[in-house]
C-alpha cells in the first residue's frame, strides 16, 4: 500500500508542480501523466495518453455542456435575464436591502437554465451590480453577493458540475439534477436571510412596494423565461428528453424567444455567442479529455483501492468520512477550479465512498457545494474576482463583505452532509431507488 500510495503522490505532486509554474491545466495534466509513465519504467504504454485521453471525451452526453452555456449566453443577451429580474424587483425590491434580494431570487431563476456559477455572475453582476452603486450600496457588498448568489448556479439545476460529476462516476444526471433542487433552493433562503440581516444593521435602502397590477405584468413579461427551468427538468424527469437534448432544447428555446418574442436578440449576436460559448465549453471539454489520462491510471494502477484500505485504517465511521471529504474538497476548492477538482480527484474518491455505504449522488452535491464556496473565498475566488471587477471594488473588501453569506453556504453544507435525505428524496421520490 505504501508503494501505491507514493504512486498517487508522484501523480498528484507532479501535477500541482506544473500548476504552480504557470502551466495551463490541460497541459500540467497530459505532462503530469507522462512524468508517472516515464517513471513506472515502462510498466505502462506510452499509447496510453492518445487513447485515454480520446476515451475520456467519448461521451454524447458531454454535448449538454456546450448547450447549456449557449442557452445561458442567449438568456442573457435575448432579454430574458433582465425580465426575471424585473419581477424579482417587484416581489422583493420594498424589502430593506431590496436589490440584494433581487439579485438573489435573480439568480435562482437563472441558474436553472444556466448551470454555471460564472455565466450566472456575468450575467446577473453585469445587471444588479451598476444598479446597486446607483442606489449607493458599498461596490464592494454589490459584487460580494452577486459573487454568494453565483455559487448556486451548478447546485440547482440543471447543472454543468452536475454533469461532469455524473460521466466521471457513472451516476444519472437526471438523479443528480433532482438531488440539486432541495439544496438549492436552501442556499437561497440562507443567502437572503443573510442579505436581510446585513441590510437591516448597516440601514441599506429600500424602494416602493410594487402594486399588485405591476407584478402581475412583470410576471407575464417574464413567464416564458420564468418556464425554462421547468421545461428543461421536466423533460428530464419525464424521460422525454436526454440531458443533452434538454441543453439544445433550451439553448433553441432561449434562441427563439430572444429573436421572435422579446426581439432583443439579434441575427448578427448569434454568431458572437455560439462562439463564446464554444470557446468556454471547449476549454472544459479539453480538461475532461486531459482527465482521461488520470481515471485510467487511477483504474489500471487499482489507486482507488489503496486509499480505501489507507482510509479503512483511520477510521470506519461514515460521518468521520463525509467530514473529511469535506474538508478535503474545501481545502481543494481554495486552489483549483470546479472541474479539475471533479475530473482528477473524483474518480479517487468513489471507492472510498461506497466502501463506507455513502451514496454517490449525496456526494456529489456536497462536493460541487464545496467546490462553490471555494469559489468565493480566497485565493481562488473566481467568481469573486469576476464580480469585483464589473463593481470595480477592490479583492480584499470583497472578501471580506463575502465572509457572512461564505459561512451561510457552509451551514448549508452541514446540513447535507448530515441530512442525506435533502439531496436524495427528491430523486427517490421521482425517479425510484
Amino acid at each position: 500500500m505504501t508503494g501505491q500510495l507514493l504512486q498517487l503522490a508522484l501523480l498528484l505532486g507532479a501535477f500541482l508542480a506544473f500548476m504552480a509554474l504557470g502551466i495551463p491545466v490541460v497541459f500540467a495534466m497530459g505532462l503530469s501523466s507522462l512524468v508517472f509513465i516515464l517513471a513506472a519504467g515502462g510498466s505502462v504504454p506510452l499509447n496510453v495518453l492518445a487513447t485515454s485521453m480520446i476515451q475520456g471525451i467519448d461521451s454524447f452526453a458531454f454535448l449538454a455542456i456546450p448547450f447549456f452555456f449557449l442557452a445561458g449566453d442567449l438568456m442573457n443577451t435575448g432579454g430574458i435575464t433582465r425580465r426575471l429580474l424585473a419581477f424579482a424587483a417587484s416581489l422583493a425590491g420594498h424589502i430593506r436591502g431590496g436589490l440584494s434580494h433581487v439579485a438573489i431570487l435573480g439568480t435562482m431563476v437563472f441558474s436553472g437554465v444556466s448551470g454555471s456559477a460564472v455565466a450566472d455572475a456575468s450575467a446577473i453582476g453585469s445587471a444588479m451590480i451598476p444598479a446597486m452603486k446607483k442606489e449607493n450600496y458599498p461596490p464592494a457588498y454589490a459584487a460580494a453577493v452577486v459573487a454568494a448568489a453565483a455559487t448556486m448556479g451548478p447546485i440547482i439545476p440543471p447543472s454543468i458540475a452536475f454533469v461532469v460529476f455524473a460521466l466521471v462516476t457513472d451516476v444519472s444526471v437526471g438523479r443528480l439534477f433532482l438531488a440539486g433542487a432541495i439544496p438549492g433552493l436552501l442556499m437561497g433562503v440562507y443567502l437572503l436571510i443573510t442579505a436581510w440581516w446585513i441590510a437591516r444593521r448597516r440601514n441599506f435602502p429600500r424602494a416602493k412596494r410594487a402594486r399588485a397590477g405591476e407584478v402581475v405584468r412583470s410576471f407575464a413579461d417574464a413567464l416564458l423565461a420564468l418556464a425554462m427551468p421547468g421545461i428543461i427538468i421536466g423533460g428530464i424527469v419525464g424521460g422525454a428528453v436526454t440531458p443533452t437534448e434538454a441543453g439544445a432544447l433550451a439553448a433553441v428555446y432561449a434562441g427563439l424567444v430572444g429573436l421572435f418574442v422579446y426581439r432583443e436578440l439579434r441575427p448578427r449576436d448569434v454568431a458572437r455567442i455560439v462562439t463564446e460559448s464554444a470557446i468556454n465549453s471547449g476549454l472544459i471539454l479539453l480538461m475532461i479529455a486531459a482527465s482521461g489520462i488520470f481515471s485510467w491510471l487511477v483504474a489500471n494502477l487499482a489507486l482507488g483501492e489503496t486509499l480505501v484500505k489507507f482510509f479503512t485504517s483511520l477510521t470506519d465511521s461514515r460521518w468521520v468520512m463525509l467530514v473529511i471529504i469535506n474538508v478535503f474538497f474545501l481545502i481543494w476548492g481554495l486552489a483549483l477550479e470546479p472541474a479539475v477538482a471533479l475530473i482528477t480527484l473524483v474518480p479517487l474518491l468513489v471507492p472510498v465512498a461506497k466502501a463506507y455505504g455513502i451514496d454517490l449522488v449525496q456526494l456529489g452535491v456536497v462536493v460541487v457545494l464545496n467546490l462553490m464556496i471555494g469559489q468565493l473565498t480566497p485565493p481562488s475566488g473566481v467568481v469573486t474576482f469576476l464580480t469585483a471587477q464589473i463593481a470595480g471594488a477592490p479583492l480584499e473588501k470583497v472578501f471580506r463583505e463575502a465572509w457572512p453569506f461564505t459561512v451561510a453556504l457552509v451551514a448549508v453544507l452541514a446540513l447535507v452532509t448530515f441530512i442525506p435525505s435533502l439531496a436524495l428524496w427528491l430523486p427517490e421520490m421521482l425517479m425510484g431507488k
